[in-house]
Formats: structure tokens, sequence, C-alpha cells
């Protein structure tokens, strides 16, 4: 049968051209999204490589190998360098020269954690390496409290300390020097997070070991005492509730455990309560979803919180918005006055700051220690454990927490004096704000 000569038929170049242009949409997003997979699986879903420790004196070669993963590591995962502005190369040609020609290992890695102190970033350290003594303290708490170091409490270890007492002088040197020193080292997200780890590590030393202490009493009287640092971090009650003047008085020291449930408790006991005082005063975080179920009981309905952006160099994740919920058959709708401070930080400034910008708090003290990190942990050569932070965090204003927090409606901060006879301003501040509220 003869071929009709007028039925169309596409040119046999023209036909492949077609399969090209299908071939190049169905490849295409495999060419996008493998590389963004395997990024993801590397950064977030891969174990992290371990590596075998390394006794005795390092070599040159050796300390280059682990300065240089650290350095490489931080590059690859370290989520703030950009908004930091931070000049990683720059730290890289002066730091590795200084760890190539430390006096001994441990020098050595102390100039590995004045690099990673540059980062001013409180979930980002270097920590258990190789020939690390335990660290401990000496049983006495310290404040920074008008730019001194103030004994916070009484203690049955130290009976000759008393609260209001000021450390002048550390094994004969002044404090002022010994705090310089111990801040190049020190990894904190704000000068409010830098403040409070200088005060709990300034008598910190290895295990068993003395050190002279030089005290100041409020009447001008000095004396000095040779301490024994055989006690781990002074801590107090995770959680408290009590009732104050007719207004319910919740603690929350940190976001573990069976924290809501106490919680729910105490909200029941004052549910009838004129007014709720909620004191996160020195909670360094720990679960966010802890924080949500908690501030759920709060609000009335969805509230934006947060938004988080993942970093699986070198791609970024899109801003994923994190609301939280009313939760429970009811919630407190009576004013709530929240007391804060520079021991909150971490989930605890995610908690906060949540509830300081959702406008059901009023906050009162002083501001947060400002970071969120959500740090990946990594083992270098050599056995040293270093953590780093790989998302970025944004309160719902828009505000990265990390090196910004949550500041007060209303300033409070503990003079000397307060401390000395055990009055606390913010608490007696929040007392009286919601006697205000009162009809």
């Amino acid at each position: 049968m003869a071929a009709d000569p007028h039925k169309f038929s596409a040119p046999p170049k023209r036909r492949r051209r077609w399969w090209k242009v299908l071939l190049a949409l169905i490849l295409m997003p495999l060419v996008i999204i493998g590389p963004m997979g395997w990024a993801y699986w590397r950064a977030w879903v891969r174990p992290a490589p371990t590596h075998a420790a390394w006794n005795g004196p390092l070599t040159v070669e050796q300390r280059r190998q682990i300065f240089d993963t650290l350095w490489h590591e931080v590059d690859w995962r370290y989520s703030y360098l950009g908004i930091k502005q931070i000049n990683w190369p720059a730290q890289k040609a002066r730091f590795r020269p200084m760890a190539e020609a430390a006096s001994d290992d441990e020098s050595f890695y102390k100039v590995l954690q004045e690099m990673l102190a540059t980062l001013k970033d409180g979930h980002t350290y270097l920590t258990n390496y190789p020939g690390m003594k335990p660290l401990m303290t000496t049983g006495l708490n310290l404040v920074m409290a008008e730019g001194q170091f103030v004994v916070a409490g009484e203690t049955m270890v130290v009976p000759e300390v008393k609260r209001g007492d000021v450390v002048v002088a550390v094994d004969g040197r002044p404090v002022a020097e010994v705090a310089a020193e111990l801040r190049k080292l020190t990894s904190a997200s704000t000068e409010a997070q830098m403040e409070r780890h200088l005060a709990q590590r300034l008598l910190w030393g290895p295990q068993g070991s003395k050190v002279n202490v030089t005290f100041l009493r409020p009447n001008g009287q000095t004396y000095e005492l040779g301490l024994s640092r055989d006690f781990q971090q002074v801590r107090g009650l995770t959680f408290e509730k009590r009732e104050i003047e007719g207004f319910g008085y919740i603690k929350i020291a940190q976001l573990g455990g069976d924290v809501v449930a106490q919680f729910d408790k105490a909200l029941e006991d004052y549910r009838n309560a004129p007014g709720l005082i909620l004191d996160l005063r020195g909670n360094g975080g720990g679960n966010d979803r802890l924080a949500e179920e908690m501030s759920g009981r709060l609000i009335q309905q969805e509230t934006p919180w947060a938004k988080i952006q993942l970093r699986f160099a070198p791609f970024w994740s899109p801003k994923i918005t994190r609301t939280v919920a009313p939760r429970g058959e009811w919630q407190y709708t009576g004013p709530v006055i929240m007391l804060i401070d520079g021991g909150i930080y971490s989930s605890a400034d995610f908690f906060a700051g949540g509830l300081a910008r959702s406008g059901r708090v009023t906050a009162v003290g002083s501001p947060t220690g400002g970071g969120s990190g959500n740090p990946v942990w990594l083992t270098l050569p050599g056995g040293a454990q270093v953590a780093i932070s790989r998302w970025i965090e944004y309160f719902a204003d828009g505000t990265p927490v990390e090196g910004n927090g949550t500041h007060p409606d209303v300033e409070v901060r503990p003079t000397i004096a307060d401390i000395a006879a055990g009055r606390d301003p913010a608490l007696q501040k929040a007392i009286e704000l919601l006697r205000g509220k009162q009809p």
C-alpha cells in the first residue's frame, strides 16, 4: 500500500532532540538532589568518624593533622561563619604556627581551644583531649556582680567564706589577670554567657589540687584561704514551686526528665492564682520539645515560635518554621512574670525568647546567654572531641538566637550588697509588678 504523502511524519533529528530534552528533565533533578542528599547524609546521618587516641608527645606532623582536621571540620560544618562575618582562613594563618610551636601537648590543645573561642559560640568547643585532667572546683558558688566575682551563697564546705565576699586574687595573681587568661580559652556566645562561665571556672583546677584565694569582705577586711579542689560544679534544685504572697512561683533550672509533668502539676495548684512567676534563671537548656509543651499551657492560640535553617555543606535547608500550640484541657491566662539571666542558654533561650516575643510574659532580670547551635560531636585524630554548631535558629521576629538572646522588659541586676544580704531584687520586682496588675 502506498504511503500517504499528506500524512505528517516528524523528522528523525527532531524526534531525537525531544528524547534529549526528556532525558535532561529526568536527570536534572537527580543531578541537583543527588549532591544535596549526599551532603545531608554526610552532615546529619552518617556516623561521625572515630580516631584512636595518640599517647605520648605528639609529633609536628601529628599536630598538623589534628589542627588541619579541626580547621576543615569547622570550615565545612559551622553554621555561623557568614552571620558572624568570621574570616576563618585568617584564623588558620594565625593559629597554625602557634600550634606547631607549642611547648607541649597540653599547650597545643590550648591553642586549639583559643582558636575555637574566636567563634564566640558556647556550643562549639574542644574537650576530652588525651592527657586532659578532670577539673574540679572548691565548693564555692561564684557569680558576677558589679564587675566583681562574688560568693553567692553560704557553704558548709568553707564556713569561713561568707555570702557577699569578693575574690580579689587567685594564687597571688590579681583576679582580673586570671580572668583575662581564662577568657581567651572560653567559648561563649555573648558577654552575659562569658561572665557566667568565668565565674564558674575561676577557681577550677586539677582534682585534689590546692588554690590560694584572697577575699575582700563588705567591711573592707581582706583574708586569704587555701582551698582544695575536690568538688563538682555547684548546682541547685532543678525544679521548685511555692506560693509567694498569693502568687504562684515555679522555677525550672533544666529542660529534662519529668519537668513537663512537674510543671503541669504546679500549674494545677496555681490554676486560680492571680499571677505567676516563671523563674528560668540558670537554665542551661536541654530538650526543645519540653519547652514547647510547657509553653503550650500558657498560650491560647497556635503561635510562631522560631525558625531553623540547617547547614549540610555546601547547601542550606529552607527555613523551617516551628510553632507552639495550646496544650491541655485548659491554659493559664493570668499575668506571668518571667525571670531571666545570663545562665539561660540553648533550648532554654528558645523557651524564654519565644515566650517573651509572643507578648505572653513580662521578662525581668538581665539578658540571656544567647546561644543555639544543635552541635554535632566529632572525634579528631588523636582522640580529642569537638562540638560544632550546625544550624541557625531565629526567633519569630527574625533575630538569630545566637549572639543575641532575649533582653528583659525590666532590667534588674543584683548588687554586691543585695547578695550579701540575701536579697533577690529580680524576684521582688516580679512581685511588685504582679501586685500592680491586681484590680
